[in-house]
């Protein structure tokens, strides 16, 4: 696996994490944020009134907000971090403080699509290994296997060891009795 690779697979597993965080968090603060891109969308806790709903950051009221979801279409981390207070008048005031990241030009990607893409690179490479595997063992199969001499029972051996290779070339042909003068005047270095 190449660096880079692993580097995506840690970080979109600390996505993960960070994601189901977040989650937990909501449960006990009774908040629910929502980021997509640039905009950020905060929903007020259950026991707040539809009918009467107020915001606040860091204690200014909203004057835009009054409902139960605050919507921030361009949200700046600099300018728009803070404590942000959901309520009405039957309800007490339960605050959250938000300071989050986004970018316009992320993408979303959901677990399950992660999962999925996971799972099935893990399938395509076992059926990879298996058609290779299955192919190397069928041309195994049909290789034609040498056999030795009729006296030997007809085992197969991996090379005929009676008979040395053909020689190539007369040139190279071993020294036979009379044909020594050829070949005397060969060591004139006197060794």
């Amino acid at each position: 696996m190449q660096p880079g690779n692993l580097w995506r697979i840690l970080g979109l597993c600390l996505l993960l994490v960070d994601a189901w965080g977040q989650e937990d968090m909501e449960e006990r603060s009774g908040y629910k944020v929502s980021i997509s891109g640039t905009m950020v969308v905060l929903t007020c806790p259950e026991e707040v009134e539809s009918k009467s709903a107020k915001w606040e950051k860091d204690g200014v009221a909203l004057q835009e907000a009054n409902e139960l979801q605050y919507i921030m279409p361009t949200f700046s981390e600099v300018e728009d971090s803070g404590s942000y207070t959901c309520f009405s008048e039957n309800s007490k005031k339960n605050s959250l403080y938000l300071k989050a990241r986004v970018c316009k030009n992320c993408v979303e990607v959901d677990v399950m699509a992660v999962v999925a893409v996971i799972v099935a690179d893990i399938c395509i490479t076992l059926g990879l290994l298996l058609l290779v595997y299955y192919w190397s063992k069928k041309r195994k199969a049909n290789a034609t296997a040498v056999m030795r001499a009729k006296g030997a029972g007809g085992r197969t051996r991996g090379q005929n060891k009676e008979k040395p290779p053909p020689v190539p070339n007369p040139d190279y042909e071993p020294i036979r009795k009379g044909q020594q003068d050829l070949y005397s005047g060969l060591n004139q270095r006197g060794i």
